[in-house]
């Protein structure tokens, strides 16, 4: 409770004072009425338009439009602006923020005068009827309706006070920041996954955003998290958060990325929790269609791996199938040894290991019935540099009927089989249990007792969809594992049906509601479970 109260401390003192990190506004809009349009990045101010530049300009109106994706400013209506002691007025002033230009229009005459910001000697020009457009919307229809609006172009847009009148759900706020900078990097994040995330935005620029998420975790439920993003355009990012659940561990996150010219880039993350840090950076290069990534992982509890790995291009093989080969060479380092079963672990703190990879992909074909088949397949095996390799060979098809545009059933099928061998040694590592194995239920597990290292993982799937609309779905999916060691009470149920909506009950809210039985296993009929989620 101490680490959740300081963050929330943290994220109220860095609402109650945005301006030490924000990037200056270079414009403010004020009106009457002020409404934002997230989809057209449009600003409309109503009943008395004042906008206001940093460089001293002040321009009013009847109505002003502000069009975010072309930094340029409309006014309309008894339109006047000023600097210092020049002033000028006009039917529609037409201000483009990120030059000097400005447009003035004389309705009556029909001309248009160009000048300066400075107002100096005006000239004629050509009447650009796009330049003077002014939308006819209805306010009704905005994301957002405020009194004030303060913009950094290509950054955002912080709106105050700041109501929302078609998000059901959400409250007024003194101030809301919308963020549209365009930097891809803006998309990451260091937080792991949610059931439902509300970015809230503190304060950002064009290469910046920090935001408070209130989030809803599976597992812990509520949480409040911090996180702050910094963008080099498309080339570069970085983002570090503070993750806080009402009840639970909190967690550390760092994710960054760094284009390093045409061919490689650099990827770093990191997590930590109470339970230690996970750190991790890779190079990645690509060779036309082949490509290569070193990767080097450490933990605070003394394991650290590095990897090289070099990949084939997909290369023909026949009928439309392609294959890659894959070539890694390893070596893994734990403090104390690797090894725990040996008496002289300590012998074994660093391996060396190398392995191969070969894997198949068909294409897409047509199949009986009217359906379309698809499969892949993986064979592997790591060398070490003492008596063992780990072999593995992994299958997977998949299959689709569609019967019409809203209604198609899928099948689907995976296969895992691998083994892990230590020649003459087996015995040492996968010993028989001293004392029997027993599960949930309090009965034998033999299937664990006869477990050497050799495990099999098989699922098959049928899924049924229908889709009346964009927004609706509904799903109805069984699923059968056989796997060994054999279910019972640990690890993947052997049946399963489950069902899930998915619709949008309000235009800013989507649900996705499911309901899955797990049967048949270990003397129990029926294990129910709900799923849920909220969507954007």
């Amino acid at each position: 409770m101490r680490r959740t109260a300081a963050a929330f401390a943290v994220a109220l003192c860095a609402a109650a004072w945005p301006g030490a990190a924000s990037a200056r506004a270079a414009a403010t809009l004020e009106g009457g009425s002020v409404v934002f349009f997230s989809d057209t990045l449009a600003l409309f101010a109503r009943d008395g338009a004042a906008l206001a530049l940093a460089d001293g300009t002040r321009a009013h109106a009847d109505a002003a439009y502000l069009d975010l994706k072309t930094d340029r400013a409309v006014l309309a209506g008894h339109a006047r602006i000023a600097r210092g002691a020049a002033n000028a007025s006009a039917d529609a002033i037409v201000i483009e923020l990120d030059t000097s230009r400005v447009d003035l229009l004389d309705a009556r005459n029909a001309t248009v005068t160009q000048t300066t910001r400075a107002l100096d000697a005006a000239k004629p020009a050509e009447f650009d009827a796009q330049r003077f457009t002014f939308p006819d919307v209805e306010d009704r229809g905005a994301f957002i309706r405020a009194k004030h609006a303060a913009i950094v172009p290509h950054a955002d847009v912080r709106l105050s006070p700041a109501t929302f009148p078609n998000s059901v759900g959400s409250v007024p706020v003194p101030s809301y920041l919308y963020t549209y900078a365009t930097g891809a990097g803006f998309a990451s994040s260091a937080l792991s996954g949610a059931t439902f995330d509300q970015p809230y935005g503190l304060w950002g620029s064009p290469n910046s955003l920090t935001a408070l998420h209130a989030r809803w975790e599976s597992g812990p439920g509520a949480a409040l998290a911090l996180q702050q993003q910094f963008v080099s355009g498309d080339d570069a990012f970085a983002a570090l958060s503070f993750d806080a659940p009402l009840h639970g561990y909190t967690v550390r996150g760092f994710n960054g990325y760094r284009r390093l010219g045409a061919r490689y880039t650099a990827v770093a993350d990191a997590t930590g929790t109470i339970f230690g840090t996970v750190m991790h950076g890779g190079l990645t290069a690509a060779f036309g269609a082949a490509g290569a990534r070193l990767d080097y992982t450490r933990t605070s509890g003394g394991f650290s791996k590095l990897d090289f790995a070099l990949r084939t291009p997909d290369r023909p093989l026949f009928g439309g199938a392609t294959w890659r080969l894959t070539g890694d060479l390893g070596y893994d380092a734990q403090r104390g040894g690797l090894l725990t079963q040996l008496p002289d672990a300590r012998s074994y703190a660093t391996v060396w290991r190398h392995g191969l990879d070969f894997s198949v992909a068909t294409p897409v074909v047509r199949a009986p019935l009217g359906t379309t088949l698809s499969s892949t397949f993986d064979v592997q095996r790591t060398w070490y540099a003492f008596p063992h390799h780990f072999d593995q060979f992994g299958a997977t098809a998949f299959a689709t009927k569609t019967f019409s545009r809203k209604v198609s059933l899928f099948a689907g099928y995976q296969g895992t089989w691998n083994a892990d061998v230590y020649p003459n040694a087996q015995a040492i590592f996968y010993p028989s249990p001293s004392t029997p194995i027993l599960t949930p239920d309090g009965t034998p597990y033999y299937g664990y007792a006869a477990f050497t290292g050799a495990k099999t993982f098989r699922l098959q799937n049928l899924t049924l969809q229908v889709t009346p609309d964009a927004n609706t779905a509904y799903r109805l999916t069984l699923t059968h594992t056989a796997d060994f060691p054999q279910f019972n009470g640990y690890g993947r149920p052997q049946w399963e049906i489950g069902g899930d909506v998915r619709f949008r009950p309000f235009p800013n809210i989507g649900l996705d509601v499911g309901r899955a039985y797990d049967f048949a296993w270990g003397g129990t009929r029926w294990v129910p479970r709900w799923s849920f989620a909220i969507t954007p």
